[in-house]
């Protein structure tokens, strides 16, 4: 099955879910052979890239775009993105001064009706055995 991959720039005035967050790579774009060069290690030139699965295909984010959503997340000393949603929206801007912004976008469950216990019924006087 071969791998989706999207980017960022399709993705503004959408949403997209985070799947699967994975580590980060090393990695360059080649001109010549026309294919992206990977390391595990620092290769001058290389630039740190995580990967997002996300529910529209894979994803990578620079540093400063994860961080802005992890920020986003951010509560109470935590920050997960795993199975969020985010809204994208850019500056307007193209190549390198496109700045990314992202907004969580909360799901709201219906509250489930407690089961009725009875305990907020009237009570029959006649019934209780004195």
């Amino acid at each position: 099955m071969e791998k989706k991959f999207v980017k960022l720039g399709e993705l503004v005035n959408d949403t997209f879910t985070v799947e699967k967050a994975w580590g980060f790579q090393w990695k360059c774009w080649d001109n010549d052979t026309k294919k992206m060069l990977m390391s595990d290690t620092y290769q001058q030139g290389y630039r740190k890239i995580y990967s997002v699965d996300t529910d529209k295909g894979k994803l990578d984010l620079g540093s400063g775009q994860l961080s802005s959503l992890l920020e986003a997340v951010y509560k109470d000393g935590k920050a997960d993105i795993n199975g969020r949603t985010f809204e994208v929206k850019s500056n307007g801007k193209s190549g390198m001064d496109i700045r990314y912004f992202f907004n969580p976008i909360t799901v709201t469950k219906a509250k489930e009706e407690p089961e009725d216990d009875g305990l907020d019924d009237p009570i029959d006087m006649s019934m209780i055995p004195f």
